[in-house]
């Protein structure tokens, strides 16, 4: 026996999702979603990055779970500490609007499907970190590759 909800509010990921027209079937008795949970996790993983408000703790600790990777490898990655994700995840620490811009990023990049992120794998905060104390070269510019606006 099949039906579908007009509404229903998933939170099987962690924070409410709104389901609309969702595909329902009876299985011993009980209406369950009748969704595959993996495209359903990949469509919300990629909602979320183009989501036009921040993100939530919440959707932060939903997207590193769903890349599979751990609170330290997202720090590691993100130049911050595994602490401060733990307390962006939980809500007790602001994300300023630069760094949800970088862990956006990181994220779509980890979708592998964007060549406009070879900036981003060129320049991460680990390198910016590990440069902090080291002199810097001036920059270098080939007057062969520029173009005169005429």
């Amino acid at each position: 026996m099949e039906r579908k909800k007009e509404t229903f509010i998933f939170e099987g990921l962690g924070f409410p999702l709104e389901l609309v027209d969702a595909p329902m079937k009876k299985v011993f008795g009980e209406w369950i979603i009748d969704i595959d949970m993996n495209e359903l996790q990949l469509f919300v993983f990629k909602g979320l990055i183009h989501k036009p408000h921040p993100l939530t703790g919440k959707e932060i600790r939903f997207m590193r779970k769903f890349l599979e990777i751990s609170t330290t490898e997202l720090g590691k990655k993100l130049g911050v500490s595994h602490a401060t994700v733990v307390k962006w995840e939980k809500g007790q620490a602001k994300i300023s609007p630069m760094q949800e811009s970088y862990i956006r990023l990181f994220l779509f990049e980890c979708l592998k499907d964007h060549e406009f992120l070879q900036l981003y794998k060129e320049i991460t905060p680990e390198k910016l970190a590990e440069g902090k104390n080291k002199k810097r070269p001036p920059l270098s510019v080939n007057p062969k590759q520029l173009r005169v606006a005429m």
